[in-house]
């Protein structure tokens, strides 16, 4: 809109063009180029952010056989009974189940784990669904053994070695990704 003002005393006319209110928002432009520089920073960050995926599943991984090998020890003890950690027929990895014993009959299943992430191997010379790994009522280990969990994709130490010794003790190293 367009206004014009006169001034008959000082013999001159004044234009001036009222805009009201300024325009708000983003220009086509500068939204392109916020979602392009939006972009280069998501892929600048993928690689790191799958690393960073992998090492949750690791620990998640170890965290949950060695969250069960001393809840099943613990429940030997508590129970006076014998309870067995036993890996579904395709191993750890596809799952497990913590079961307690009594006079070699098995019993109340305490907790059952569902497979872990298609990243994750557990392998074991020891234990196999027909040799489980079993702590007697005084939370001593039935079989010596060990567990090696290998994740792929992980950085750092964030493999896990678990060695299950005659007297019970759970020993945890990290071991190295590749």
């Amino acid at each position: 809109m367009l206004i014009i003002k006169t001034n008959s005393e000082k013999g001159y006319i004044q234009m001036s063009e009222y805009r009201g209110q300024p325009a708000a928002g983003f220009t086509l432009t500068e939204l392109l180029i916020v979602m392009v520089i939006a972009g280069i920073l998501l892929a600048l960050a993928a690689p790191s952010f799958q690393t960073m995926v992998a090492n949750s599943t690791a620990e998640n991984a170890s965290g949950l056989i060695e969250l069960d090998l001393a809840y099943a020890r613990n429940n030997a003890i508590t129970r006076g009974v014998l309870v067995r950690m036993t890996p579904a027929s395709g191993g750890f990895q596809d799952g497990w189940t913590v079961q307690a014993f009594n006079g070699g009959v098995a019993g109340d299943v305490l907790r059952s784990r569902n497979s872990l992430d298609d990243k994750v191997t557990i392998t074991s010379a020891q234990y196999s669904s027909s040799a489980p790994i079993g702590f007697t009522s005084t939370g001593q280990i039935e079989t010596t053994g060990s567990l090696k969990i290998r994740t792929t994709g992980c950085t750092g130490d964030k493999n896990r070695d678990i060695d299950l010794m005659s007297s019970g003790q759970i020993v945890i190293s990290g071991v190295s990704c590749p």
